[in-house]
């Protein structure tokens, strides 16, 4: 895709958490890869939303924990892309620097969060070529404004004069509180602030140079210290920590003279609270959302969400009720802003569902807990075909696999085995081991841990062909 004989070049930001979509977003698995609608995510639906050519490259700019998410949803769609990693995250400011820095000065970025919600494709790609065209002709930034239908608490506004395509930004304002996000409403001249932004590579590095030149000069710094490995860039923590980490309405809007805005009046969503979340979700349950394990009787105004267990809600009402394998959230419609707030508490209290699933996916398969106690652990490995686990051994505890599916190929020091269904194998306190799946379809272990310790942090990595 290209505009005024400039190339567009999609950036998409996946550093974001989703903490107030607990329990199912959570730190290892955040809500931009999670399958709120059957078979598509918020990832790959943002990937999807921009009409470019198949051979466009994206840059995408996540947290290096994540990266293989981000891989798997392009593999899935057939596009490539470069992949800035972040041993730490630092806010939009420097994730965007680093993505102008990415690309050439003439690239026009379209930067994009990766987790909204935006039904409407076609009206989406008009207004970036609108935007296109005014970052273009007035070197200037653009920013998407959304026309806001009520007066919403959980997004910051922008104040916007003119009319037509283009709107000139006056002001941007902080999530209001009910009477002054009403009063905006009424005044008209108001947006909710989608976070999406459309520069040339040329004017955003210039922004910085101009408004932020300490920040600049230390994010330089860490992207001159980069480490390169094929498509992969990661910015080392020893450099990227120095940077501040700011937002980017912070950093460079608020203190840019002259910024566009183009109004999106598109059904568009930042699903940041279960709120906003479950009436997206009861919209779309004609396309395979609904949950067929739960039942209501005498219940009013309830939202029920099940990933699997079965759920009956009697004589309640005005509840969002999400239940996962290993956490369960009920809370009062209309409150579930405050769900960030019950994470801290769970978070202080060291209950590691406030972190992780009972399973996780990895870049060779996942795996799922299917038991522990202060003796042993029991999980389910799935190995996806064509790869293997690191080769490595354990301080703390011994191991037992049992095949369930496929063909597994174990080393064990220095000798290889190839086990079929029904097959086990005893893996010694500190010997050295891999799994892999050499066939074409998952293999599936069950791995019974036996020890003083489970956790993750006891495997050492003789070595990894993901470079962990």
């Amino acid at each position: 895709m290209s505009s005024n004989g400039l190339t567009i070049h999609p950036v998409i930001l996946s550093g974001g958490l989703g903490s107030r979509l607990w329990p199912f977003s959570r730190t290892s698995l955040p809500k931009q890869f999670i399958e709120f609608r059957q078979g598509t995510t918020l990832f790959g639906d943002t990937v999807k939303r921009v009409n470019t050519p198949q051979d466009t490259q994206f840059t995408i700019v996540c947290n290096k924990a994540h990266n293989f998410l981000c891989v798997r949803e392009l593999l899935k769609l057939g596009r490539g892309a470069s992949y800035i990693l972040e041993e730490v995250g630092r806010n939009t400011a420097p994730a965007i620097l680093m993505a102008a820095l990415n690309a050439t000065e003439d690239d026009i970025l379209v930067i994009m969060p990766a987790d909204h919600w935006i039904e409407d494709s076609s009206a989406f790609n008009k207004i970036i070529h609108t935007a296109s065209k005014i970052a273009t002709s007035e070197n200037c930034w653009v920013t998407f404004g959304i026309k806001p239908n009520e007066p919403q608490t959980g997004y910051g506004y922008i104040k916007a004069t003119g009319d037509g395509e283009k709107r000139a930004v006056v002001s941007f304002t902080e999530k209001p509180d009910l009477k002054t996000a009403a009063s905006y409403l009424a005044e008209g001249n108001y947006y909710w602030n989608s976070g999406i932004f459309v520069v040339s590579g040329q004017k955003c590095i210039e922004s910085f140079k101009q408004h932020q030149t300490e920040l600049y000069e230390i994010a330089k710094e860490c992207w001159d210290n980069r480490d390169i490995s094929g498509d992969e860039i990661t910015l080392r923590k020893k450099y990227s920590e120095k940077i501040p980490a700011i937002s980017v309405d912070y950093a460079i809007l608020e203190k840019e003279a002259n910024i566009a805005m183009v109004p999106f009046e598109g059904h568009w969503s930042d699903i940041g609270s279960w709120d906003s979340l479950s009436k997206l979700i009861e919209a779309d349950k004609s396309d395979g959302t609904a949950s067929d394990n739960t039942v209501q009787i005498d219940t009013k105004n309830t939202f029920i969400h099940s990933s699997s267990r079965t759920i009956a809600a009697v004589g309640v009402e005005n509840l969002i009720i999400v239940d996962d394998a290993n956490a369960t959230l009920v809370v009062q419609k209309g409150k579930s802003e405050k769900v960030k707030d019950a994470l801290e508490m769970l978070k202080a209290l060291n209950i590691p569902a406030a972190r992780e699933h009972n399973f996780e996916y990895r870049p060779w398969g996942m795996f799922e807990n299917l038991l522990e106690s202060d003796i042993c652990k029991v999980k389910r490995l799935t190995v996806n075909p064509g790869h293997h686990l690191s080769l490595q051994y354990h301080h703390k505890r011994s191991e037992h696999w049992v095949v369930v599916q496929g063909k597994a190929t174990v080393q064990l020091e220095d000798e290889t085995l190839y086990l079929e269904p029904g097959q086990s194998i005893d893996i010694p306190l500190g010997a050295r081991h891999a799994l892999g799946n050499d066939t074409y379809e998952d293999i599936i272990v069950i791995e019974v841990q036996m020890g003083s310790y489970f956790g993750e942090d006891d495997i050492v990595r003789v070595s990894d062909p993901y470079n962990r």
